[in-house]
């Protein structure tokens, strides 16, 4: 059931003393482990709790805002060269930050069809090869090579290797390679220099099949945790993580045309939709976590974050396009997962895609990857964007270039009243 507060209730409700104030903590919002924290989980406090960390203070002046003249501004040759010298996925910033960066390049060659955009995305991708673990010599914590890109950050003073930091450095690289021959000074050696990128991420994602679940339900299959947490060796690993290995294989499929790829990525989508519930309201939601459900038989009881969720959507939403295990009226339904369950109404967004009210602020770092929806519902476009102009300074490069590309057709200006 969709919980929206009427206008009236809102109001009196602002006007509670001694609710409970928004959190300070703030960690980054993409970070693969949660950690403990305290929020606010009763409609009343996730209404006040965000108003006050999110009060709308920014200068109303909005020209410029989420624009192509904006992402060069704040990103120009320069930025990009620093991003060079400090690429490394030590501290997990190649997989979380640098990879997303990659991403907004993308999404603005395709809406601008510049080349500058594909020209520094190939420079990236290139960088974020020659980092991985067998390139630099480093190793996990019991001395074994891999061949992806170890971290030492998560655990607890051991390097790792995470399944979805392969997953979203290697989408990133293979989202440029499949770009990257529309160039119109494309030579013979760039395409040789290609195919050798294409080889090695082939590479990193078939050396992740250690973790493939032996016991797939047939139709399906899943990736377990195995060395990379204890609390999740033989347990389903998120379903954010999975489902950019989907993305991934069929963007090799799509490159190479090697069939057992297709298959790949089929399978792993299927795993997610064979988990997503349909809500009475025609929405989705789904958990963070995959519970041992069998095809068919699933129940949601803990939805998935607003982060987390978007790391699993932006895959999705390409199979939607495609038509690949999803269509195009799945799209609405993700949109109304949205509108219905993280909108609360009046501008408020809460934490959770549904299920029980919470409020966390570092989540809502991520709201505006939410933005490709406004495909599928176009007012989508506009409770991100005001929620942006009213609480954020100044977007990230990701959220410069979906708030360009996605603007929907014959809308102008920021609509800054209250929705």
């Amino acid at each position: 059931m969709r919980i929206r507060p009427d206008l009236a209730f809102l109001g009196v409700l602002l006007a509670v003393v001694g609710a409970q104030a928004a959190l300070a903590e703030d960690p980054p919002a993409a970070d693969p482990h949660r950690t403990s924290y305290r929020e606010p989980t009763s409609l009343e406090q996730v209404i006040y709790s965000f108003r006050e960390a999110f009060p709308y203070a920014l200068a109303a002046d909005s020209t410029g805002y989420g624009t192509v003249e904006q992402f060069r501004t704040l990103h120009p040759d320069a930025y990009w060269e620093e991003q060079l010298r400090s690429l490394t996925n030590e501290d997990g910033s190649l997989a979380w930050r640098s990879s997303q960066e990659m991403l907004a390049l993308a999404v603005l060659y395709d809406f601008t069809g510049d080349a500058w955009y594909l020209r520094w995305m190939g420079r990236m991708a290139d960088a974020a090869m020659a980092a991985r673990d067998d390139f630099t010599g480093r190793k996990d914590e019991e001395g074994r090579p891999s061949l992806a890109w170890g971290s030492g950050r998560y655990g607890q003073g051991e390097r790792r290797v995470y399944l979805v930091h392969s997953g979203l450095i290697i989408n990133a690289i293979l989202e440029y390679c499949a770009r990257a021959p529309k160039l119109a000074d494309w030579s013979d050696a760039d395409e040789k220099s290609r195919q050798q990128l294409v080889d090695r991420c082939r590479q990193t994602l078939l050396w992740h099949d250690y973790q493939l679940d032996p016991d797939s339900h047939p139709g399906e299959t899943a990736y377990l945790g195995v060395r990379e947490e204890g609390e999740r060796r033989a347990a389903w690993q998120p379903f954010n993580r999975q489902i950019l290995f989907a993305r991934d294989f069929y963007l090799l499929y799509q490159i190479t045309k090697e069939e057992e790829f297709l298959e790949r990525s089929r399978k792993l989508y299927q795993f997610f939709r064979n988990r997503v519930e349909r809500t009475p309201s025609d929405a989705y939601v789904w958990e963070y976590e995959p519970a041992r459900f069998a095809p068919g038989q699933v129940k949601v009881a803990n939805c998935d974050d607003v982060s987390h969720a978007t790391f699993t959507i932006e895959p999705v939403l390409h199979a939607c396009r495609d038509g690949f295990v999803f269509e195009k009226a799945d799209m609405a339904r993700f949109a109304r997962t949205f509108t219905l369950y993280v909108h609360l109404g009046d501008g408020v967004f809460q934490s959770n895609i549904g299920c029980t009210p919470v409020f966390t602020p570092r989540y809502m770092d991520r709201l505006y990857a939410w933005l490709p929806l406004s495909e599928a519902d176009p007012q989508i476009y506009r409770l991100i964007e005001r929620f942006m102009v009213g609480n954020v300074a100044k977007p990230g490069p990701l959220a410069i270039a979906y708030l360009a590309a996605y603007r929907p057709k014959g809308m102008s200006g920021v609509d800054t009243r209250m929705r």
